[in-house]
């Protein structure tokens, strides 16, 4: 009966000590098959492959012309390893010219640069060497043909490869592309398979012209530089296709070097009271409500008028004037009187109409589309100011643009800045008769006004000087800093282009309006017809 027991109990410890190794069993099989399934499985394939990013070239942006204005290309570094030996040495130097002495890098304990920025042959050429003590990394430059000519339109991307200035940062996306991914299995093959294809970067036209964003460039800085100013912008459009042939600013900066300094694009990005410049526009306003007629004439003497306490005056008593004198000599007293038939309510919703307050239709970082001073107390002086182009602003774009309405016959485009199937959208301003009528007082503007300076030898030219004072910080305005400023249309028999220009702050011994910027607009216009015309 002793004996029984004691079997019995062994023989259960046993079964019990079986059943128990057996549950382990059961539960480290659906431990390893459930649980840590995914851990293993992944564990394995790190022993038996791996995956690596398939980079992808930055698009280009082009001009209309596909003339490269930023550019990626490949560049690739030489390094030598460990290993790296006199042999070595000598194979690369029949290739690549080291220029240097072997016992300068023969001590090399560690990954060693030896030669930068290979080009493709000579990528092409070491490759073929096959050496194991050598390494080659390739990585993208970013390249702007162009430079500091179109950098405040077009920016920059930096290391990285991301977008930071100007078209480059808004279109970072489309020009990025989206990098794929490859499996490589540590086989004896080692052919990598794609998992992810690699979204190549788009390339982005522009309607700019590299040739004519040239000709604006070179003569506003030049002629920034000749008259001590401290900036100016230019701005080229085709009234025809209504698209952008150039946008210069003045200062830039070199977008290849790494010591840029960002300067901001003046012509989008700053918004100023344009003075004279917009005595056009409110007499177009008015011809095409009916109010007033470019044959009116209007009494300026004594050469002052006093309203709501201020006095508004011109340089000399002009006596009467037609409306399209009061344009050409640029009266501020005759300015203010055909503002105020207008009135406030015609001078905003003309200006609105012209395309003034409003955003432009150009996507581009901080683009700026100006105030207009409409509120309800308003006196006769800022109904009058607003007339000849001050309590309010624009942007130097915006008045482009709204000169453009005299060449298109009353209507505003809305131009674009890239090249595509996209119908340019353009709406009726005025009318037909208005644009013309004021059209004509711009060409006596040019003829027998303050743009005689605008004229070109075998083409017609209508315009409009422009020469304004500059806020002050102590409250009012800066005798000493203007503005000047000119809007014109050429040739005359096509009404193809217009352009505008403003330089900031030229010196005081020549600052206005007539005989800054009107040689400047003559100069581009010069250079650009002449190669449209090639």
């Amino acid at each position: 009966m002793k004996n029984n027991f004691g079997y019995s109990w062994r023989a259960n410890l046993i079964y019990a000590f079986l059943t128990l190794s057996l549950f382990i069993l059961v539960f480290r099989i659906i431990s390893l098959q459930y649980i840590e399934g995914d851990f293993l499985t992944s564990k394995g394939k790190s022993m038996l492959e791996t995956s690596r990013s398939i980079p992808v070239l930055r698009g280009s942006i082009l001009d209309r012309n596909n003339f490269p204005l930023a550019v990626s290309i490949n560049q690739y570094d030489l390094y030598a390893l460990k290993k790296f030996s006199d042999e070595d040495f000598n194979k690369l130097n029949n290739i690549l010219s080291l220029m240097k002495d072997f016992s300068t890098i023969k001590k090399i304990n560690k990954k060693t640069l030896i030669f930068p920025n290979l080009d493709f042959s000579q990528y092409e050429n070491v490759k073929r060497l096959k050496l194991s003590s050598i390494e080659i990394e390739s990585f993208q430059k970013r390249y702007y043909p162009l430079g500091e000519q179109v950098s405040t339109l077009v920016g920059f991307a930096g290391k990285d490869g991301f977008g930071l200035e100007g078209l480059e940062n808004i279109l970072d996306y489309e020009l990025s592309g989206v990098p794929g991914r490859e499996t490589i299995y540590k086989n004896a093959s080692r052919r990598p398979q794609v998992t992810q294809a690699a979204i190549q970067g788009r390339d982005i036209k522009l309607t700019i012209d590299s040739r004519v964003q040239f000709y604006a460039y070179k003569h506003l800085s030049s002629f920034v530089k000749a008259n001590n100013a401290k900036g100016g912008s230019a701005i080229v459009l085709d009234n025809i296709s209504g698209e952008i042939l150039a946008i210069a600013s003045y200062p830039s900066y070199n977008p290849n070097s790494p010591q840029r300094q960002i300067k901001r694009n003046r012509a989008l990005v700053d918004a100023f009271e344009p003075g004279s410049i917009i005595k056009p526009l409110a007499l177009a306003k008015g011809i095409d409500m009916g109010i007033l007629s470019v044959d009116q004439v209007i009494d300026t003497s004594p050469g002052l008028i006093n309203l709501s306490g201020r006095t508004v005056s011109d340089s000399k008593n002009y006596m009467d004037l037609t409306a399209r004198e009061v344009i050409a000599k640029s009266s501020q007293v005759g300015a203010s009187k055909l503002a105020l038939q207008v009135g406030i309510d015609g001078l905003v919703s003309g200006y609105k109409g012209f395309g003034l307050s409003k955003p432009p239709n150009i996507f581009f970082p901080g683009i700026a589309y100006g105030v207009i001073n409409s509120r309800e107390d308003i006196s006769d002086h800022e109904i009058a100011s607003i007339g000849f182009g001050y309590s309010m602003t624009a942007s130097s774009l915006q008045l482009a643009q709204a000169y453009s309405v005299f060449a298109n016959n009353g209507y505003l485009k809305d131009f674009k800045i890239f090249l595509d199937d996209v119908e340019v959208y353009k709406q009726r301003v005025i009318g037909q008769d208005a644009a013309h009528d004021v059209l004509e007082s711009l060409k006596l503007v040019v003829t027998d006004g303050t743009g005689r300076l605008a004229r070109l030898p075998n083409h017609d030219v209508a315009g409009k000087t422009g020469t304004s004072h500059k806020t002050s910080l102590k409250g009012g305005y800066d005798q000493s800093k203007y503005i000047a400023s000119f809007a014109g249309i050429v040739p005359l028999n096509s009404k193809r282009l217009t352009i505008f220009v403003s330089i900031d702050e030229p010196g005081l011994n020549n600052y206005s309006g007539g005989s800054v910027a009107a040689p400047l607009f003559a100069a581009i216009s010069n250079d650009v017809l002449n190669y449209l015309d090639e």
